[in-house]
């Protein structure tokens, strides 16, 4: 028994010794830690963790494995740390679940671990949990309370709730101030983590002033060579980044480093924080080599610790993006850009501000890429998110503005442009003082705007002031200080100052050439630049080779100086860095070979300009074929404008020296790429989704995203009409739905391009058609009069069955005032000034080379042409009789017009379908009961455009004309001050309604002649034995023409009011009836329109204006009739001016009655209008001219 005693008592004694000695190894372990030696620290925790498990005391043992968790945790080990941390949390549980205060370091670990893998929600559980047990087990005023103020905090930080963050800090340092003494480390973390804060919301002076309390803290307390040190010098060094001085912060920034790698190792996370932020540096210095360098030391550590799917990966991926799109590299830019903004909105919230600085970096590589509205998105969205998460004050935010105002800006809307440059402005010069660069960039872009308004001297002082900031903040060698250099070169070359121009390009290509090295697309710009003042000067062999050398900047894969040579480009290759840039080398370069050809008679310097054009054609195809954003598109086809017209003219100067047929057919081409390209690959896209075996359920999504994107774009669209009274909260809601809309349907044509081959091929096959092929389809009697409109000059292709030329007519300045008095001419009946200009125009715009068996004319007009109504021209000269003549052209020719070649070719290969007529009218009159009227008229108010809206007084007429403007016509013609009621003459003032006068007195003007229109279409048709539909008053509501079975119908004839909006297009519409029950407002816009699927041969609009729209330069008129085209319709009757309600009812009678006799539609409308000329009352041009035939 006493054997057993001394047994027990040595068994204890080494118990003693075993468990004293696991105190001491966890001592060692804690010490260790303290110091940041995490390595060395485990190896001490896990010995006495396993002393401490095999006698039974669990609770030091969990203290070990916590100490472990929070080693590994902080060695980057974060995989190995959260299993240790729910081990540890398990085995608390279930052998001390009566102390709290164990579970309590098991929350904070997992915490810990879940913040840093982006796993915010449940982050906040556990510390919030640790929270409410500390403050049970101590009160509120502890030390360790304030710990876990601090950890949720940091929490908050990383979910960007950054006031709640701040918060959380402050009460954790309240409660240590209290507690601690101020030397206290615990105090020191309080100042680091509101240092950080402060930085994060960009308040970067007090973010230094917290970090600068933090560092001398933690030196005097845990010496020079800890992680903490490291920290703050980090922090510091950042601050001293964004404060604009990148000096100090590479100082700071490589302190942090050396600590880093010395006490945690070379791939350890917080090393690799380190050298990004050292790239960032230095990618701001403009040192791009260098900074790829660190970032890829940085980018390789992260994937290799943390893991693809990480934030720090994102934010390595973010920086190689911003890289490349300095470097030019757009395209690889966006591609890192993704990927940053793919891993990012996995781990974080939508309205996390890093969300926010993926699509700002998006959107300003979509900006440079030419794509503006698709960038205006981007920007907007990633605004949004800023001042929601950061307030309006911050840096980021003001960058926002800035980026908004530069697509404004691109988009010629220089007063908008200055409202959100001068935002910019203000907020920067407010949080980062007047000296940063950032203000030096605001001042830029003010100048540039002002440089384009011509305010030269206003844009000299703004240049001057960004010029002196950015070469004291930057050095002279900086790329911004170059762009500075460019500006100036700019505008003195504006002004006419061709050597000051040369001067500072020069330096400006010298300091990029240092900076950037020689291929770039700064440099490329910059030798244009230059290119473009020595052509200005004449000199001609300068100009084409540093247009030469701007391709060779562009193009690193051409590096050819011979001028004989352009780079070979490939739609599926393309190696140029600038599709802007390397466009204007090619059509600068072919004008200057042109001007040589005109000096010299060479022929070798014509054909190499022919050549060149054919290379800047491919480029732009390639451009556009990239555009996604139909907007981007008709602003693509804008810039090329004058690069067709160049060719064109090449082209037959070409044919006049050989007479080679050949050159004859190529301007025509070049004529055709300037006619409507966007509208056609728009409905060769829509065929290819039908003929590619694309799934129904695909189809279906495609148009649920299409229904979407037209809603929400027309809502926008309402909104931004009301201008300063637009509801905020509502604008960024359709922002939002549009963004997203968008970015589904990128994804999902994405699919179609990828997974189904025909879709692509048919969505990218050759969309031209040549003289020969589209004279194969018209008949003997049919000629094609296509129009090429320069300031100087406009080209007439002239093709029959049996023959093809082109006549060049010269142009004087008087051309654009005979248009517009021509017009206004007939729609304030003044017969002096239209007989005027009728004759003299009918002199230039119809050549005599037409035969004399020629009885119908298919127009293809071009800019200010697209709204003018060749029909009333008069044949004869002098004073004609207008009340007898047989002098309109109606009465010679009958006439229909066409977007372009290839669009009327598609037209005349698919006759009429059915030969069964089937007819779907519609007439809500109006006249029905004042309520429904007063309903339509209040949702008019709040979004028509002011000129449509009309008073009782003023009923008559509206002088501001779509397209033509009234203002420009010149002093040779006759002056007329604004109609009123008191000087309207007596015909006016008895003048029926018109169906554009949309509200008279409240209410909806009612169209009473609309309902005898329809019932007699409606008793033709079925005289014919056709089905026919009628739809009048309340029945002729908008849910009618939505409607499935509308593809049912052949003929469409809508009598109604129409209205156009030239600033918001797809605020154009028609106005139908309302009935209490529908869900529609009464109103089809020209956005629902797209989205019709029709099979009519003809649909009518009874309406006014319903021919016009927004003049889009190289695309035609963007409007009403082109949404029905691309819906489906073969031909459009619409109309180019307000018309009379009497007369369009009988003119729409005579049209059918015609059409149904037999003949075809041209000959059907020709003879309209004659019956209408015969008819006293409605024999000015006023009453028939207006409506034109838009198909075969």
């Amino acid at each position: 028994m006493c054997l057993g005693i001394q047994e027990v008592q040595a068994q204890n004694q080494l118990k003693e010794k075993a468990i004293k000695r696991a105190h001491q190894l966890y001592n060692q372990g804690l010490s260790l830690q303290e110091q940041g030696k995490y390595g060395n620290s485990i190896v001490y925790f896990k010995k006495a963790s396993e002393l401490y498990r095999e006698h039974q005391q669990w609770a030091k043992k969990i203290d070990c494995d916590n100490g472990l968790t929070y080693n590994l945790y902080s060695m980057g080990k974060y995989n190995e740390a959260l299993d240790q941390a729910n081990q540890t949390l398990l085995e608390t549980i279930a052998k001390v679940k009566e102390d709290s205060t164990k579970t309590l370091y098991s929350y904070i670990n997992l915490g810990h671990v879940l913040l840093v893998k982006g796993n915010h929600n449940k982050a906040l559980e556990y510390q919030q949990k640790a929270l409410r047990i500390r403050r049970s087990v101590f009160g509120e005023d502890h030390p360790e309370v304030a710990d876990s103020y601090h950890l949720v905090g940091n929490v908050y930080f990383g979910k960007g709730e950054y006031p709640k963050a701040l918060e959380y800090h402050l009460k954790a340092l309240q409660i240590r101030r209290a507690t601690l003494n101020e030397t206290h480390v615990g105090i020191s973390n309080s100042y680091y983590a509101i240092g950080n804060d402060y930085f994060i919301t960009g308040q970067y002076d007090k973010g230094l002033e917290y970090h600068l309390k933090a560092l001398q803290i933690r030196r005097a307390a845990l010496g020079e060579f800890h992680p903490d040190v490291a920290n703050s010098f980090n922090s510091i060094g950042n601050n001293y980044h964004y404060k604009g001085e990148y000096d100090k912060a590479l100082e700071y920034h490589q302190k942090a480093l050396q600590i880093r790698c010395s006490i945690l190792g070379e791939d350890h996370p917080s090393s690799a924080g380190s050298y990004n932020n050292i790239g960032n540096v230095y990618f701001n210095k403009g040192e791009y080599d260098k900074a790829l360098e660190y970032h890829q030391i940085a980018l390789l550590i992260r994937r290799s610790v943390l893991g693809e799917n990480h934030l720090d990966v994102a934010d390595s991926y973010h920086l190689f993006g911003n890289i490349y799109g300095d470097k030019g590299e757009y395209d690889k830019a966006l591609e890192y850009y993704q990927k940053a903004l793919q891993i990012r909105s996995a781990v974080l919230a939508q309205t996390h501000p890093g969300i926010a600085s993926s699509h700002q970096t998006i959107g300003s590589i979509y900006f440079l890429k030419g794509e503006y509205d698709k960038a205006l998105e981007y920007h907007q969205k990633s605004l949004q998110i800023r001042r929601s998460a950061l307030g309006e004050a911050h840096p980021n935010v003001a960058n926002s503005y800035n980026d908004i105002g530069n697509v404004f800006e691109a988009k010629e809307n220089y007063e908008k442009a200055l409202e959100y440059y001068q935002k910019a402005l203000q907020i920067r010069c407010a949080v980062l003082g007047e000296k940063h660069p950032k203000v030096a960039d605001s001042y830029y872009s003010l100048g540039n705007v002002h440089q384009i308004k011509k305010d030269f001297q206003k844009a000299l002082e703004y240049y001057q002031m960004a010029l002196q900031i950015r070469c004291a903040a930057l050095g002279e060698s900086h790329p911004s200080v170059a762009d500075t250099y460019n500006q100036h070169g700019i505008l003195y070359q504006a002004s006419g100052n061709y050597q000051k121009a040369t001067e500072y390009h020069t330096k400006a290509l010298q300091s990029y050439l240092k900076s950037l090295g020689k291929t770039h697309p700064n440099v490329g710009d910059t030798y244009n630049y230059l290119g473009k003042v020595y052509l200005q000067k004449g000199d001609y062999p300068k100009a084409l080779k540093h247009f030469q050398q701007a391709m060779l900047a562009n193009v690193p894969t051409f590096q050819d100086t011979l001028i004989a040579h352009n780079p070979a480009l490939k739609s599926q290759a393309t190696t140029f860095l600038n599709s802007k840039t390397l466009l204007t080398s090619l059509q600068k370069k072919a004008e200057v070979l042109e001007k040589l050809f005109d000096q010299s008679g060479k022929i070798t310097d014509l054909l190499l300009a022919y050549h060149t054009s054919f290379t800047a054609d491919s480029l732009a195809k390639i451009i556009q074929r990239n555009q996604e954003n139909e907007t981007d598109k008709v602003a693509s086809t804008a810039n090329t404008a004058a690069l067709y017209h160049q060719a064109l003219s090449l082209c037959l100067k070409l044919h006049r020296l050989t007479q080679e047929q050949t050159y004859l057919d190529k301007a025509f081409y070049f004529s055709e790429q300037g006619k409507s390209g966007v509208l056609l690959a728009s409905l060769t896209e829509s065929k290819a989704k039908i003929f590619a075996g694309i799934p129904d359920s695909l189809l279906k999504q495609d148009q649920t995203l299409r229904n979407q994107i037209a809603q929400n774009t027309q809502r926008l669209a309402k909104e931004l009409n009301k201008g300063t009274e637009a509801d905020s909260t509502k604008l960024l809601t359709y922002q939002n739905q549009l963004f997203d809309a968008n970015r589904q349907k990128e994804n999902l044509v994405s699919q179609y391009e990828r997974f189904y081959p025909k879709y692509y091929n048919l969505k990218y096959q050759p969309s031209t058609v040549t003289p020969e092929q589209l004279q194969r389809k018209l008949n003997s009697s049919s000629v094609v009069l296509e129009y090429a409109l320069k300031p100087n000059v406009l080209q007439i292709f002239i093709l029959g069955k049996s023959f093809f030329e082109v006549k060049s007519i010269p142009l004087d300045s008087l051309f654009d005032r005979q248009l517009t008095a021509f017009r206004d001419g007939i729609i304030l009946k003044d017969p002096d000034l239209y007989q005027q200009v009728a004759h003299k125009l009918y002199k230039l715009l119809l050549p005599p080379a037409i035969p004399r068996h020629i009885k119908s004319l298919i127009i293809i007009p071009e800019g200010k042409l697209a709204s003018f109504p060749f029909e009333a021209l008069l044949t004869q000269s002098g004073k004609v009789n207008l009340n007898k003549t047989r002098a309109y052209l109606v009465h010679k020719y009958h006439i229909s017009y066409a977007y372009s070649g290839r669009l009327l070719y598609e037209r005349l290969s698919h006759p009429e379908e059915n030969s069964k007529k089937r007819l779907l009218a519609l007439a809500p009159v109006f006249a029905d009961s004042a309520l429904a009227k007063n309903l339509l008229s209040t949702r008019l108010k709040s979004h028509l455009p002011i000129s449509v809206l009309r008073s009782k007084n003023t009923v008559g007429l509206n002088t501001d004309y779509t397209i033509l403007n009234s203002e420009s016509t010149s002093n040779a013609f006759q002056k007329f001050e604004p109609l009123t009621a008191s000087n309207f003459d007596l015909p006016i003032i008895t003048e029926k309604i018109r169906r554009s006068s949309v509200l008279e007195g409240g209410y909806v003007t009612p169209l009473i002649a609309s309902e005898r229109e329809v019932k007699t279409i409606g008793q033709l048709f079925r005289a014919k034995g056709a089905k026919t539909q009628l739809y009048l008053y309340h029945k002729a509501t908008e849910d009618r023409v939505k409607s499935p079975t509308v593809s049912t119908y052949n003929y469409i004839h809508l009598a109604t009011h129409g209205f156009v909006n030239e600033n918001f297009p797809e605020l154009s519409g028609l106005l139908l009836s309302q009935e209490n029950t529908s869900h529609e407002d009464g109103i089809l816009y020209t956005g629902e329109i797209y989205n019709l699927h029709l099979k009519a041969d003809l649909v009518t609009l009874s309406a006014c204006e319903t021919g016009l729209g927004k003049l889009a330069q190289g695309e035609g008129v963007i409007g009403i009739t082109r949404a029905l085209l691309f819906a489906g319709a073969k031909n459009v009757l619409v109309s180019l001016w307000k018309v009379s309600d009497e007369s369009t009812a009988d003119l729409m009678k005579y049209f059918y009655q015609a059409l149904l006799s037999g003949k075809n539609k041209t000959e059907a409308l020709q003879t309209a209008k004659r019956k209408l000329v015969r008819k006293s009352q409605h024999k000015s041009p006023f009453y028939w001219a207006p409506f034109i035939l838009i198909g075969q």
